[in-house]
């Protein structure tokens, strides 16, 4: 028996690829989106400790300090707003690629679908020459014992 090829093999084996690599990519950036995440986290807790901090302190020492405190804070808001368009950037990048992912997902199941089709109709036609086969080799045998033997004939 000759064996299942299928003309469309090396697409899905591209496919099944991409869809690792986009899989990959997806998990890189999940991991980039829960750094940036940590970093505000922790940035927007720093800072509220500190303005808690200094509204703690009795007046005198606050005053002194209150200027440098809001140049510091200033910067800090600054950083934020920054990550937070960080954050937005990836997120936007992240629902990209999960739209490619889920593409090449789809695109790799419809191409696994038919090439079990394509196996499932090569093997009924196998299995039909096969029969076939079975078939003649059983017509002959039939004629050859209802056909009357040379040695017969002559008598």
């Amino acid at each position: 028996m000759k064996k299942f090829r299928w003309k469309l093999e090396r697409v899905l084996d591209i496919t099944a690829q991409r869809e690792k690599v986009l899989r990959s990519e997806l998990f890189a950036l999940a991991q980039a989106v829960v750094r940036v995440r940590r970093a505000i986290v922790e940035r927007r807790t720093a800072l509220r400790v500190l303005l808690e901090e200094m509204g703690r302190r009795p007046l005198a020492d606050r005053l002194a300090e209150q200027a440098v405190v809001m140049a510091y804070s200033a910067g800090e808001q600054r950083e934020l707003r920054r990550l937070d368009a960080r954050l937005a950037e990836l997120e936007a990048e992240r629902a990209r690629k999960r739209k490619r992912f889920l593409q090449t997902r789809s695109m790799r199941e419809t191409l696994e679908r038919m090439r079990e089709q394509a196996r499932e109709d090569y093997l009924r036609q196998v299995a039909k020459r096969e029969q076939s086969e079975f078939d003649e080799q059983a017509h002959i045998a039939f004629a050859r014992k209802a056909a009357p033997s040379p040695a017969a004939v002559l008598e």
